[in-house]
């Protein structure tokens, strides 16, 4: 099998290097080779053969040798390049995630058309193989509620000025020193990566279009030090999780910061590891975890592949397109920062300039939220 890598960055050198492994029998078996590396600047690339790098799309795209196309690139021209390559009857895989939420339908249809296969395994999770677990476990299920801690680099963040007193903006530059985030996280603070993996999980899990813009974000920009460490002091922990319910025909789905018991499962997921669970009427409540961030994510490209060469069918096409009501959970209770006077009706309790408010509804505590310079929502 022939392989076009596009991308060479963490996660494309692990790739590139498990992929050269010739103690791999399966890739040995199937003589993988790979034919073309696509890179912006050659020079930068002084340890990988010279001959097999390329900053040629076109010249990838044309040649009919060519099998299979990794996408790993995670930039605008991602779209086209994956498009293309399918409309050219080349398989697809991907680790874009943007491109996956925005385009899956349109894509799926151009690949079930040309008779070649496109996964995604590495869009969301990381080295956890939570989509084809998902995709396999829906056929037979009905899964009804999925939430997780789906972003690595805010999950590193979060720990960090948990256990090591961080500021924000310290923990970020930690992460970045690491290839944890990128050079600028506002996609992973807004909630924004977070929203385009739900999405995706969501749309797999209850088999429907998912339209991004419904989905409610609130992220985690103006956290301090001193919000961490309150939370601490009340025996909860500070994090930051995606959600998805289906309930008669309708999604409740979002992305916020929360508050959860010390001792709870999901405040022990530490780091840069992502923590999934997902449940249904026969496979009752199962959980996935594992590292979602950084060169681990080629782990699950290679899975994949290896579903490519073993000829794993992946024909999904999502068939409903049921009603998305955004931010609609039971009343709930939230850990308030104020950036004005808050108003006393709404207040449980006080801690000099935060507040724990009472149990308020979806509405009520929108209306507050002009008011608000950061929250958490509290599960108890």
């Amino acid at each position: 099998m022939v392989i076009a890598l596009l991308g060479l960055g963490n996660v494309g050198k692990a790739v590139y290097h498990i992929l050269q492994d010739s103690s791999i029998q399966i890739f040995k078996k199937n003589q993988v080779k790979i034919k073309y590396i696509l890179v912006k600047n050659k020079q930068k690339h002084q340890d990988v053969t010279s001959s097999i790098l390329t900053t040629d799309y076109h010249q990838i795209v044309k040649d009919k040798e060519v099998d299979v196309i990794i996408e790993m690139l995670g930039a605008s021209v991602s779209y086209e390049y994956i498009k293309q390559a399918l409309e050219a009857r080349h398989h697809v895989i991907t680790a874009n995630k943007e491109v996956i939420a925005q385009s899956y339908e349109e894509l799926q249809t151009i690949a079930l058309k040309q008779n070649v296969k496109l996964f995604f395994e590495a869009s969301v999770g990381g080295g956890i193989p939570i989509v084809s677990t998902l995709l396999n476990a829906s056929k037979t299920n009905h899964i009804y509620q999925i939430r997780g801690i789906l972003n690595g680099t805010t999950n590193y963040i979060l720990t960090s000025m948990h256990k090591k007193h961080m500021d924000l903006k310290i923990a970020i530059q930690q992460a970045q020193s690491l290839g944890l985030a990128e050079a600028d996280p506002t996609a992973d603070l807004e909630g924004i990566d977070m929203v385009r993996k739900i999405a995706i999980l969501s749309m797999i899990c209850f088999n429907t279009k998912i339209d991004l813009t419904k989905i409610y974000h609130y992220g985690i920009k103006n956290v301090t030090r001193e919000i961490v460490e309150i939370i601490d002091l009340l025996g909860y922990r500070l994090k930051f999780i995606a959600y998805s319910t289906l309930k008669d025909k309708k999604i409740n789905i979002g992305v916020e910061p929360v508050m959860l018991k010390a001792d709870a499962l999901l405040s022990n997921v530490d780091y840069e590891n992502n923590y999934i669970e997902y449940e249904g009427d026969f496979c009752a409540l199962q959980t996935m975890s594992g590292k979602g961030a950084g060169p681990v994510t080629a782990n699950a490209i290679l899975f994949d592949l290896i579903l490519l060469l073993t000829n794993q069918e992946q024909s999904f096409l999502p068939q409903e397109n049921l009603s998305i009501i955004g931010h609609a959970s039971s009343p709930a209770k939230y850990f308030v920062k104020p950036n004005q006077c808050f108003p006393l009706d709404y207040v449980e309790k006080n801690f000099n300039e935060f507040i724990i408010t009472k149990n308020l509804t979806p509405n009520e505590f929108d209306a507050l939220l002009p008011q608000i310079d950061f929250y958490a929502r509290i599960i108890e």
